[in-house]
């Protein structure tokens, strides 16, 4: 595979994702090698090579994630990268081949449940797809940041997975006790509300606001550019069905009480933390961005 932006008579080919051992794959490669084939399609349209290149990697590059746990922002890169890659080159859950729709939530849906990454209390330490996280540079300790693998695996299942499937997936995320995975889908409600409500695409999801969504290249998930008939609906990331689906169940499962007691828990997890006070503002203003957007009793 070679890369899709050059200039000059010899193009870039990425020889070193060739080697059948993915571990031995240069990193800097591989995330050059993902960022080519999804940009790629989105400036120039679709090329076998590219697609033939994305059913080689995907399933290979998969494996890598949950290795690399010296350095979860490693896995939450890769991650992400991978998400929008088959956003990219399946953007129609509806149009995909038999079975395929139902293999990536199965793989690339279920690999933040993988047991590796929980412990008896929840979230396992390091996490790669914990929506609490050190961002240096643009706080000094820990803030619940949803952009990123969480954001992008969410949405993922959020695509993928069938109308009336949706609510009985919401209801066993939400389950899971863990004051901080609960605080992490609050704030991923929050910022991606544009995309769950109004059918905005994932570029448009905020990347530097009160509550990030936004991931990996995720800028190049886009509306596809047509002529904008008079009457007809704009593009929807989410079908119209899925939207409903997903806000039904939201407004069955989750109130403004049930809100105030997750904001309790995570008020007694977070007694000991010296940064808490930071991550439990983030979570207030969320939880009222949602009772508002989503219209929660």
């Amino acid at each position: 595979m070679g890369e899709a932006w050059f200039m000059g008579d010899e193009r870039h080919m990425y020889t070193a994702l060739m080697h059948e051992d993915p571990q031995q794959w240069p990193r800097t490669e591989l995330d050059s090698a993902l960022y080519e084939l999804s940009s790629g399609p989105v400036s120039f349209g679709p090329m076998r090579e590219w697609i033939l290149w994305f059913a080689f990697l995907l399933p290979r590059a998969l494996e890598l994630v949950g290795r690399f746990r010296a350095d979860a922002f490693i896995d939450r890169q890769l991650y992400a990268a991978l998400v929008t890659a088959t956003f990219v080159h399946c953007p129609d859950p509806e149009q995909l081949p038999a079975g395929v729709r139902r293999d990536l939530l199965d793989t690339l849906g279920r690999a933040m449940f993988a047991p590796s990454h929980w412990s008896a209390c929840g979230l396992a330490t390091n996490a790669f797809f914990s929506p609490v996280q050190r961002l240096p540079g643009l706080h000094p300790s820990d803030s619940l940041y949803p952009a990123g693998a969480f954001s992008a695996s969410c949405t993922l299942i959020a695509k993928y997975l069938e109308p009336e499937f949706i609510e009985g997936w919401l209801a066993s995320a939400l389950a899971i006790d863990d004051p901080y995975w609960r605080a992490g889908w609050v704030a991923w409600l929050a910022g991606a509300a544009p995309m769950l409500l109004d059918g905005a695409y994932p570029d448009a999801l905020p990347l530097d606001r009160e509550h990030p969504t936004a991931w990996s290249n995720s800028h190049l998930v886009q509306a596809p550019s047509a002529l904008v008939v008079a009457g007809s609906a704009p593009a929807s990331f989410l079908s119209a069905e899925s939207r409903h689906a997903l806000t039904a169940a939201l407004r069955k499962q989750l109130s403004h009480e049930q809100l105030q007691r997750w904001g309790a828990r995570l008020t007694e997890a977070g007694a000991q933390r010296p940064d808490f006070e930071y991550i439990f503002l983030k979570y207030r203003s969320a939880a009222q961005c949602v009772l508002n957007r989503y219209r929660l009793d």
